[in-house]
């Protein structure tokens, strides 16, 4: 360590010592190059993303006028709202994955079974399917995207895609307020034992429908 250095003044008591320092004193980064994926199976998986968080937005606002609760339609809002906001942020990173400038246009399924998975979500339309219709989005999908940009997150090359860790970090956040919201709605609205195998049936069949297909990107 060289002597403290000074800062100039009139006389040596005057003066104001303070310990040199580099630029390069800071913490190493200890992150790590090389991820499990490369740059087009990153875009790829982005796609994938946005197309599920795209066909949410259409979803729940297809439902908004079929749902009679008022407290369930008022929620449902925000939420799709911040779906709209992940679709449109997803849009905007794939560009920079070298996919070109119309790339914010697209967004695709992994394969047909996880297409299949959103057709089934969005097929009840009553008014008296509430139930299913909450549980396919709140107890299903969306908890299975948390599972899958989590594991992006973990996978991908810590520094070079360090852009879409940060992104999907935020919409993991959001989305696991929907799912608390939904999980909520679901325990008030399901307040009989016929209603509650109603949710778990919902539930189960569409994970299997999930597990099938490999889930959002086909590879869960």
């Amino acid at each position: 360590m060289s002597e403290p250095r000074l800062y100039p003044g009139t006389g040596r008591d005057e003066r104001t010592t303070f310990a040199p320092y580099s630029a390069f004193d800071i913490p190493a980064d200890l992150r790590e190059l090389h991820g499990r994926y490369d740059v087009e199976a990153t875009a790829r998986r982005v796609r994938n993303f946005r197309y599920a968080e795209e066909w949410m937005m259409m979803i729940m606002g297809g439902w908004v006028a079929t749902i009679p609760e008022l407290p369930v339609k008022t929620g449902l809002g925000k939420i799709i709202w911040e779906c709209a906001q992940a679709a449109n942020v997803l849009g905007e990173r794939l560009p920079e994955l070298r996919c070109g400038r119309k790339a914010v246009t697209a967004s695709e399924s992994s394969n047909e079974g996880f297409a299949g998975v959103i057709r089934e979500i969005a097929a009840p339309d009553r008014p008296d399917q509430t139930i299913e219709k909450i549980a396919g989005v709140f107890d299903v999908l969306k908890p299975h995207l948390i599972e899958a940009y989590e594991r992006h997150s973990r996978e991908t090359d810590q520094i070079a895609d360090a852009p879409t860790i940060e992104l999907l970090d935020d919409i993991v956040r959001r989305t696991r307020g929907h799912v608390t919201w939904g999980k909520d709605v679901l325990d008030r609205i399901c307040d009989t034992e016929g209603l509650r195998e109603r949710r778990r049936q919902r539930g189960d069949a569409l994970r299997e429908m999930l597990t099938a297909c490999g889930g959002v990107t086909g590879e869960l």
